[in-house]
């Protein structure tokens, strides 16, 4: 419970750092909006309900890309990285911070970009619900990974590329389970069993991350 509070007190701080600056935010409503609206008019009528699973999940990865992995790159620049380590928080509540605060990005993108997309394309969805519950697992996962992943890669020189490269081939299986989830979703499938692939990944990833979080984050 007390490495809990920790960590909410850190992902508060986060927040709080960026609603002063809005940089990252901004940052990244502008790069889905301009992307959902060249998609939106690239993609002919015809095919856009068979693309458009894909073509949200692709907005929410890049978007995601370009802001959840400057959780601890982020550290890095303001120099306050140092001073995490030596600070009395557990490796394991840095790690939970990130993930809150990523998450909380998470879900304003979603709030946002969702509905402007779905509008954009003019989709009828079976069921909303279990849209919005498949692209929420789907981020969350991603959320995860890539929280999990950044500490690996900040103290190399090129980190903004090397992260990519390490992140899709680990998060492969989320991609296609939530593009499935969400075809489930509109269609009026049942989207359940891509669910549970994404739920099984993320406390497998989350197992990992615990454990070996502590050694990649002191070294």
């Amino acid at each position: 419970m007390r490495t809990f509070g920790k960590a909410l007190e850190l992902a508060k701080k986060d927040l709080r750092i960026e609603f002063r600056t809005k940089n990252t935010i901004n940052f990244m409503l502008l790069f889905a909006l301009i992307t959902s609206m060249m998609f939106s008019v690239a993609v002919p009528i015809s095919i856009a309900e068979k693309v458009a699973p894909a073509l949200m999940w692709l907005v929410f990865l890049f978007v995601g890309m370009l802001g959840y992995s400057r959780a601890f790159l982020r550290e890095v620049e303001l120099e306050t990285l140092d001073a995490l380590r030596i600070s009395p928080i557990s490796p394991s509540s840095v790690l939970m911070g990130k993930v809150i605060y990523n998450i909380s990005l998470m879900l304003l993108m979603e709030v946002t970009i969702l509905p402007i997309f779905l509008a954009l394309f003019n989709l009828s969805i079976v069921d909303p619900l279990m849209l919005l519950v498949a692209v929420t697992a789907g981020n969350v996962g991603f959320v995860v990974v890539s929280s999990s992943l950044s500490v690996l890669v900040i103290k190399s020189k090129s980190r903004e590329l090397l992260l990519p490269v390490i992140m899709f081939p680990v998060i492969f299986p989320i991609i296609t389970s939530t593009i499935n989830a969400v075809n489930a979703a509109m269609r009026g499938g049942d989207a359940l069993p891509h669910l549970a692939i994404i739920g099984a990944f993320c406390v497998i990833m989350v197992t990992v991350s615990l454990l070996t979080f502590d050694y990649a984050f002191t070294e």
